[in-house]
């Protein structure tokens, strides 16, 4: 399913909605699933120095999921190495995300993993991540500096503890990061395409692109 749909706008969260209703989203969620919502935290900024997910664009989501019934919901990440992911959430308003929509946030920093074997890589990933029936991938679209983009692929890298990070940089990011993609499966990518750094993946020259991109296939 390689459809796309773009919505473009200054209203993240009306955007949201409007663009998984366009793409039929709730028809490939049932209802009971455990659903998953995987931002990019990297750092503990606000999404307008073009480094994060805007907590607009995942309750705009979760609004969607809610009014479909679905209510078995998490929203989990591990910031890069030497970040506090629970200062991200705080920083950057999830926090009071979950308690306003009564959703998990979850420290993937702090989970157990598992080795999950594809493309000839030992891969250790985050249990969590692995026991969801539904991941929803909520990146920022934005430049990277090894990998040059940073979006849909590579956000799973928050799903693997630190030490397998240290251990994807070492071996060039591109070829673990498309095994890491065979691990775990993204059901749902919705691009957070509103505010972007497009000289640097840790954000500080934010460029105001204002749209939302929604697709199945990261």
């Amino acid at each position: 399913m390689s459809k796309l749909v773009v919505s473009y706008g200054i209203e993240p969260k009306d955007m949201v909605r409007e663009a998984l209703a366009a793409i039929g989203a709730a028809s490939t969620i049932n209802s009971k699933d455990k659903i998953g919502i995987k931002p990019n935290l990297v750092v503990d900024q606000p999404a307008a120095l073009g480094a994060t997910t805007s907590v607009k664009v995942v309750a705009g989501i979760i609004e969607y999921l809610q009014s479909a019934g679905c209510h078995n919901i998490i929203v989990l990440e591990s910031s890069s190495i030497g970040h506090s992911t629970a200062r991200a959430f705080s920083v950057c308003g999830y926090d009071k995300l979950a308690a306003q929509y009564g959703v998990e946030l979850v420290n993937l920093k702090k989970d157990k993993t598992a080795t999950v074997t594809t493309a000839d890589l030992n891969i250790a990933v985050c249990r969590t991540a692995l026991e969801l029936d539904y991941l929803i991938n909520v990146p920022v679209l934005k430049a990277h500096c090894q990998t040059d983009l940073t979006c849909a692929l590579k956000n799973l890298k928050g799903c693997i503890p630190d030490r397998e990070k240290r251990r994807f940089h070492s071996l060039g990011l591109h070829r673990p990061i498309a095994a890491l993609n065979k691990a775990i499966q993204t059901n749902l990518v919705v691009v957070d395409g509103m505010c972007g750094d497009l000289t640097f993946e840790e954000g500080g020259n934010p460029v105001p692109m204002n749209r939302i991109i929604v697709g199945f296939d990261p």
